[in-house]
């Protein structure tokens, strides 16, 4: 889920400053815009109203707006949309902050949202419309993962094999 977030960050930011909201985009990034816009013209979609399951990969989240903050789980991503789980109602149309963060990579994401569609059950499910410039945000200088891995069979011999 990570992944594919961090992905569409990315599609998000330059196709929010292509309509004018933000800083112009420059030769390179028009190109990257049009490829990334190709590789995620099948992910379009917004996802129909009602309860969506729980992934293994669901990535703890805060919705924030109108001075309160709520729990929140990322259960669904798509280049339309957002889907979140939270104890929490919204309404139709409000404006929230999504933010996510992964401690092991180091990276946080704020994701300005309107809301697309509520389905009250236990948990509410929420459907988010990224409606400005996310940001993405490296707030450690985190190793290489398998620097940090100690070897499973103890250290590493250089020595060659004998047979």
């Amino acid at each position: 889920m990570i992944d594919k977030l961090d992905f569409l960050v990315r599609f998000w930011e330059l196709k929010a400053r292509n309509a004018s909201l933000g800083r112009p985009l420059d030769p390179h990034e028009k190109i990257e815009l049009l490829s990334l816009m190709q590789l995620v013209t099948s992910d379009l979609e917004v996802p129909t109203e009602g309860p969506i399951d729980r992934p293994r990969t669901a990535l703890p989240a805060h919705m924030i707006g109108d001075g309160a903050i709520c729990p929140a789980e990322i259960r669904w991503v798509s280049a339309a949309a957002v889907a979140v789980s939270g104890a929490s109602p919204v309404p139709v149309g409000a404006h929230v902050i999504l933010h996510a963060a992964d401690a092991i990579l180091g990276i946080e994401y704020a994701l300005p949202c309107s809301v697309l569609w509520v389905y009250k059950a236990s948990p509410t499910i929420i459907a988010l419309s990224v409606d400005g410039i996310p940001t993405r945000t490296i707030f450690a200088d985190l190793p290489e993962p398998w620097m940090s891995m100690p070897m499973a069979l103890g250290t590493r011999s250089t020595r060659p094999l004998s047979i």
